[in-house]
């Protein structure tokens, strides 16, 4: 019987989005006859896919990408170290060890375990994280992959983020992978849940028209 594992982080009140809110508009302890609840959110809060439109005026954007894209086999690549990842440079010559003599499928998922070490409720989590090193993204580049999803926030300058303006082009992935068309899944997690080195993924962003990025339910079936 196959395992679904649900990748994805939870949609609740967090310091990094503190615009999202959740209310409810009408309620049975109102006297209303339904409950419903209203959401604020944007397009690259918690687990979120992003399109090429996101890093470049007129690029790709959601409609662009059929489900089969990036849904289907993934492999799961573990680069875990050993050791405290705090800040620590993924490189090209760790990622080729990780993979040895695989043939990868068109879905790779970057395994570190760094939510495991950090809480994502922290700020240390994306200040502390393990990113990828300039090589170790042109050698993703030369993979030719449909999409990547990673458990830590894969560009160092995420950092200055929290207290200026940061372009594509200080952050890398988003230039090299998305804006050749390998869509990112990130701020996912619970990759060690998965106990394999393939699994498939099942990747549902909000059907939104024309869009650079969405919420997504990212779930691993095994």
């Amino acid at each position: 019987m196959a395992r679904y594992i649900d990748l994805t982080w939870p949609i609740e009140e967090h310091w990094r989005y503190p615009g999202f809110k959740r209310e409810i508009i009408s309620s049975f302890d109102d006297g209303k006859l339904w409950q419903i609840t209203k959401f604020t959110l944007g397009s690259h809060w918690f687990s979120h896919m992003d399109f090429p439109l996101h890093s470049g005026k007129g690029l790709e954007d959601s409609n662009c990408y059929p489900l089969e894209h990036y849904n289907g086999p993934a492999s799961v690549v573990d680069i875990r170290t050993g050791s405290s990842l705090k800040n620590h440079a993924f490189t090209a010559e760790e990622l080729k060890k990780a993979i040895g003599d695989r043939k990868l499928e068109k879905i790779v998922l970057l395994r570190s375990d760094w939510d495991k070490e950090v809480s994502h409720m922290t700020r240390e989590f994306w200040l502390d994280a393990p990113y990828l090193a300039d090589d170790a993204i042109d050698y993703l580049a030369t993979l030719e992959l449909n999409m990547i999803a990673f458990d830590f926030p894969q560009d160092y300058a995420i950092r200055p983020i929290f207290d200026h303006p940061v372009s594509p082009e200080e952050q890398k992935t988003h230039v090299a992978l998305l804006r050749k068309g390998t869509l990112l899944v990130e701020y996912v997690w619970n990759f060690d849940q998965i106990g394999q080195d393939t699994c498939e993924i099942i990747c549902m962003p909000l059907r939104l028209e024309h869009i650079d990025g969405g919420p997504v339910r990212f779930v691993a079936k095994v």
